[in-house]
């Protein structure tokens, strides 16, 4: 697939996308935000991708909005950042938070306002020693969109996340270890793509119905009560039980074998 602000590699089972102005630090325009919720929904419908990295080129990961061309629409329409907010960032949270299969942000710089949105969202984050996340959004007079207060704050804790937030801290590689965002920190962006790659190989190999529902469950977890968690939970289970790969499973444990996982 072809795109000029992005980059989209798939192989072996894996999807790897790169926002691609490093010039700019990745900051968003219009036009990247449109490629990367077409490549979102790409890799989401293709049987073929069964895990997914999402990362930055050069030395930032993403600084969100692309203050340059905000500034022109405000020229144009006045400052309707709402309707943006709606129409171009809700949709990109909302195909990661969807994504029926596991993602990873492989995070090797600086990950800014609606930038860090993107990290938060995903399932597993690979970082490198110069990889911090950074809500501005206070610096400019507005607060937290792109699901970063649901995200930040059940990542980090609510205390924490008003703290970071209303006063424009950033997290350190070693606070998002601390918090347990990431596992480990890498000392180059050879290494933490390395490890980003062996995670999604191994995950592109897994359940992936599992994976996803996973996810699903913690979120629905997060907003419910014991009693309908444990009724999703349960729904969820009849589901799986029936898939391919949970028979296959099943098999391979009475024949004492490992599992061969399609997905299905």
């Amino acid at each position: 697939m072809n795109y000029e602000e992005l980059l989209f590699e798939a192989k072996d089972g894996v999807a790897t996308i790169t926002l691609n102005r490093p010039k700019a630090l990745n900051a968003l325009t219009r036009k990247m935000r449109s490629e990367l919720l077409d490549a979102l929904n790409h890799a989401a419908e293709d049987e073929e991708i069964r895990a997914l990295i999402l990362t930055g080129s050069g030395k930032g990961f993403c600084v969100g909005q692309d203050v340059k061309e905000m500034s022109e629409d405000y020229a144009k329409e006045g400052p309707e950042l709402g309707k943006l907010v709606e129409s171009e960032y809700i949709p990109l949270v909302k195909a990661l938070r969807s994504m029926p299969k596991p993602t990873i942000a492989l995070v090797n710089g600086v990950a800014v306002g609606g930038g860090m949105a993107f990290p938060l969202a995903c399932d597993f984050r690979v970082i490198t020693e110069k990889a911090s996340m950074t809500p501005v959004f206070v610096n400019v007079g507005i607060a937290p969109d792109t699901g970063v207060s649901f995200l930040l704050g059940r990542a980090i804790g609510h205390a924490q996340a008003i703290e970071l937030c209303m006063l424009g801290k950033s997290l350190t590689p070693e606070d998002q270890v601390k918090a347990g965002l990431a596992s480990e920190i890498y000392p180059t962006a050879e290494e933490a793509a390395d490890a980003a790659r062996e995670l999604a190989a191994h995950l592109a190999n897994g359940p992936t119905q599992s994976y996803a529902s996973i996810r699903q469950l913690f979120d629905k977890a997060a907003a419910s009560t014991l009693e309908e968690t444990l009724a999703y939970e349960r729904d969820v289970q009849d589901k799986l039980a029936h898939t391919e790969d949970h028979q296959e499973a099943v098999s391979a444990f009475l024949e004492k074998r490992k599992p061969t996982f399609l997905g299905k």
